[in-house]
């Protein structure tokens, strides 16, 4: 990588690594498809479905990650991170990586059950985690904004980069 990291890439980049080291990693994109930039992590793990392992598992989410919660709770993974476009009052196509414990039930997002409460209750082992990016439109839409779009590229190249880096999650 061309430039220096920044600590949500230092954070995320610990958290795939560990998968190397009998840990178990999902990620879930959450978004839904006609609302613009609600939809980027979805799109992230749509991207980034066919590189998984066994350390690391990608899900989609969509806009019911409901439906998946329980699918993703009988892996027992140890990490979980939701990918999701939030409200941070940020400029549009920011990422944060922010620990769960760090949010509130009334959370930046759109879905019906918090975050929060889902990995509470179905994830109740694994350490979770919200990879946030903030939107610039959520109105209907089947396209991302240019920002959000660079962003959601950029976290799958570096996703991409980190798992070619590591050997371990090869077979």
């Amino acid at each position: 990588m061309n430039q220096t990291m920044t600590d949500w890439q230092t954070a995320l980049k610990s958290i795939l690594v560990s998968a190397a080291n009998d840990s178990r990693v999902v990620l879930i994109g959450i978004g839904h498809p006609l609302r613009g930039d609600d939809q980027v992590g979805s799109l992230i793990a749509k991207s980034l479905n066919k590189s998984g392992s066994g350390a690391i598992e990608f899900f989609d989410g969509e806009d019911t990650v409901e439906t998946i919660i329980v699918r993703v709770g009988k892996l027992r993974p140890t990490h979980a991170v939701f990918i999701d476009a939030c409200d941070m009052n940020l400029a549009a196509g920011e990422v944060r990586l922010i620990t769960m414990n760090q949010t509130e039930y009334s959370f930046f997002t759109t879905h019906g059950i918090p975050l929060k409460l889902l990995a509470e209750r179905f994830l109740p082992n694994s350490k979770s985690w919200v990879l946030a990016i903030q939107p610039d439109r959520l109105e209907i839409s089947s396209s991302l904004s240019p920002r959000v779009n660079n962003a959601a590229r950029s976290i799958v190249e570096f996703i991409k980069a980190i798992m070619m880096e590591e050997n371990a999650f090869v077979g």
